[in-house]
């Protein structure tokens, strides 16, 4: 009899919540109907910062989840490095290559209309890969991901630019990078406690069931505001973008903010994970609290980083010299990793967690040297060079490794890890040494100009 009424209870409770999210959603309809529009800030924080801000929450999640899921992937498919690096690196190279159209589409459309579409791509490969059985099914799947979540930033930013004061935009930003966070503080602990409970296929089923409601979420409730048309020419655009490729500001910034930015998300997006495992020794439980702790250090550190790069605007420090210097303490922990030289070591990877998003200072420093006009493209294109390069760092680490030991597809020796990350440890040190050389001759010629004016 007490079951009964306790499931009756329960029963009760699940309906009364049902109702109730049913009186909210008529709400919304009914005021996306009327075209009521958000009037004040609370209003605006609701209806438009928070759908982009669960957007970019998965969109991050989505990012991160291999650096746990890899060792079930790999058991359950026969995976090995390099084909575990090419489904994860899908991901990157879909996001890079959309950066560019995705800018013209936004501008044409709007932010809520291009986001939910692609909301509902990123749905569509999650459930598709959720029935991945090899390779190319889960390839294809993890690149529709990637398409379908391009969006998930910019798209967010153009949504804040059209309704927001500029005042408010920075406060706004460093919350909505906050979002992205808690994705990837998600994408560790909690979702190793959630294989317990199902697998990955259950998993990524979920997140598109998730990701569908979101992007509903956004088409429906998100406002939409008439901005004035710009017919801006195919030409026009082209011109703008070899403008910002030619320039030496990028050729100074981009090549290190992408060789940096792109291996921290590489890395950190799935290799962690397995050199835990092989060269920490490390279980799976213990690899997920490592990277637990990692990404709340990552979002504290995206924060610092912004206070900091304020600060120092006071002594005429740019962002791009902040980004420096946080890019050498970016250097030591990944040097330190790529030997194996502390491998029960933590600080390391913490250290690692909280400088790998130091590279995305460049998109405030690049759109310095250009025309307001320009800033969102300069953006883009750092993007563009970051996600690319992403792609390439985590497809070629396992190519690099799988050569190193071939037929394996566990349990990789540390030379194969040397091997794979010293590359773009290389790399990194070869741009971080350009970046120091251009900066100085753009400070020198600066002052020879300064004192030409005087």
């Amino acid at each position: 009899m007490d079951s009964k009424c306790a499931n009756l209870s329960k029963l009760n409770l699940e309906i009364y919540k049902l109702v109730f999210l049913t009186i909210i959603f008529w709400n919304l309809m009914n005021m996306k109907r009327m075209n009521i529009l958000p009037k004040n800030n609370l209003q605006k924080f609701i209806f438009i910062f928070l759908p982009f801000a669960c957007g970019y929450f998965l969109s991050y999640l989505y990012r991160s989840t291999n650096a746990v899921l890899a060792p079930y992937l790999s058991n359950e498919l026969n995976l090995n490095a390099e084909q575990l690096g090419l489904i994860t690196s899908a991901y990157f190279l879909t996001f890079g290559l959309f950066q560019l159209p995705l800018g013209v589409l936004l501008d044409k459309f709007g932010a809520r209309r291009v986001q939910s579409i692609l909301f509902l791509v990123a749905a569509t490969g999650a459930i598709l890969f959720s029935f991945g059985n090899n390779v190319w099914s889960l390839v294809i799947a993890r690149g529709l991901i990637g398409l379908g979540v391009s969006g998930a930033l910019m798209g967010a930013f153009k949504a804040f630019a059209v309704w927001f004061s500029k005042e408010r935009l920075p406060l706004l930003i460093g919350l909505f990078m906050s979002a992205g966070g808690m994705g990837a503080i998600v994408a560790s602990t909690p979702l190793e406690m959630a294989m317990q409970i199902t697998d990955w296929r259950g998993v990524y089923l979920f997140l598109g069931i998730i990701t569908v409601f979101i992007g509903t979420l956004i088409f429906f409730i998100v406002p939409e505001k008439k901005e004035s048309a710009k017919n801006e020419e195919i030409l026009s655009i082209l011109r703008v973008l070899k403008e910002i490729y030619t320039s030496y500001a990028f050729w100074r910034i981009g090549p290190l903010s992408g060789i940096a930015g792109g291996t921290g998300l590489a890395i950190l997006g799935l290799w962690a994970g397995p050199w835990l495992a092989d060269i920490g020794k490390f279980n799976k439980s213990e690899i997920a609290n490592i990277l637990f702790i990692s990404t709340i250090m990552m979002t504290i550190g995206t924060t610092s980083l912004g206070i900091i790069t304020d600060y120092l605007r006071k002594f005429n420090i740019s962002p791009v010299g902040v980004m420096g210097g946080a890019i050498i303490f970016f250097i030591i922990p990944f040097t330190i990793i790529t030997f194996g030289l502390m491998p029960k070591a933590i600080w390391p990877w913490v250290m690692l967690s909280i400088t790998s998003l130091a590279a995305t200072l460049a998109y405030a420093g690049l759109s310095q040297h250009f025309p307001n006009s320009y800033a969102a493209r300069a953006s883009t294109a750092v993007n563009l060079i970051c996600f690319l390069m992403a792609f390439i760092v985590q497809y070629a680490i396992g190519f690099i490794m799988q050569i190193v030991e071939p037929g394996k597809q566990s349990g990789y020796s540390i030379k194969a890890y040397q091997a794979g990350f010293g590359l773009f440890l290389v790399l990194l040190i070869i741009c971080y040494v350009i970046f120091l050389i251009m900066s100085l001759k753009e400070s020198k010629n600066k002052k020879k100009i300064t004192g030409n004016d005087v």
